[in-house]
């Protein structure tokens, strides 16, 4: 089959499955919003799913996202792996400033990941663990995720949270959080001592420009981290935040010339 074939092959099975994703279901339907013969828009439909992307209810004959979408999606690691492409050089050059740990996270659901850490080379270290989730009301990083969110939906996120004393300083009051939160969002960086594990400190910052909010931190031990480093640390936090967000629309816009 002709590169060219193959393509479009790809294309228009990435349509089947927006519209799949609207609610456009029939095959008469999907052809037709499509352009498609039907015979074009069933062998299509018949390949995504063998691959498992698209499945068909054997009584209605109408066609769903198949059981592989979720299981894609489920993987942050994988499905976030541009993020980390354009952030990784700026975190081994935080790290190499900062003599700390450096790590990436974002938000899923109640919880906050690490998709992608840069470790200290010191033998004392701060580290989360790549693939490490922890309660999304923790850490500055927690902070920054959450003061990304609409008024409406840090609310609605804020009422559902169950508040549980993880480290000596996690915040366990609605009230303090919002407060703190408050602060994150004018001062544009974040803070936390203990409030996850005791001796440790961190400092983060947002990078913009993402599908989601992600926060960029710097992690150490609180005896040698503290908020003096921090804030010699903030400025150039800063600057790389700014350099992976300019990575990130430039990637956007070269996907979206192709």
């Amino acid at each position: 089959m002709a590169t060219s074939k193959i393509v479009n092959s790809i294309t228009k099975g990435a349509d089947i499955l927006r519209n799949l994703s609207e609610g456009i279901d029939r095959i008469s339907d999907l052809s037709k919003n499509l352009q498609l013969s039907k015979s074009t828009a069933h062998r299509l439909l018949k390949t995504l799913e063998i691959s498992e992307l698209v499945m068909q209810d054997p009584i209605t004959r109408r066609y769903y996202l198949g059981p592989l979408i979720p299981k894609l999606a489920s993987r942050p690691i994988i499905a976030h792996q541009n993020l980390i492409i354009c952030a990784f050089g700026e975190m081994k050059h935080l790290r190499d400033f900062s003599g700390e740990t450096v790590v990436l996270h974002i938000r899923i659901g109640l919880e906050r990941i690490c998709l992608e850490e840069v470790e200290s080379l010191e033998n004392i270290k701060y580290t989360a663990g790549k693939g490490f989730v922890a309660p999304v009301y923790t850490g500055s990083a927690g902070k920054i995720l959450l003061s990304e969110l609409k008024n409406s939906e840090l609310q609605l996120l804020v009422e559902n949270l169950q508040f549980n004393r993880i480290g000596p300083h996690t915040v366990t009051d609605r009230k303090t959080l919002i407060k703190e939160l408050e602060k994150v969002r004018k001062q544009g960086y974040a803070t936390s001592f203990g409030e996850r594990i005791h001796g440790s400190a961190s400092i983060s910052v947002p990078i913009e420009n993402y599908i989601c909010p992600v926060a960029l931190s710097v992690l150490g031990p609180d005896n040698r981290f503290s908020l003096n480093m921090m804030m010699d640390v903030l400025k150039e936090m800063k600057k790389s935040a700014a350099r992976i967000s300019k990575k990130l629309i430039e990637s956007n816009q070269k996907g979206g010339s192709r």
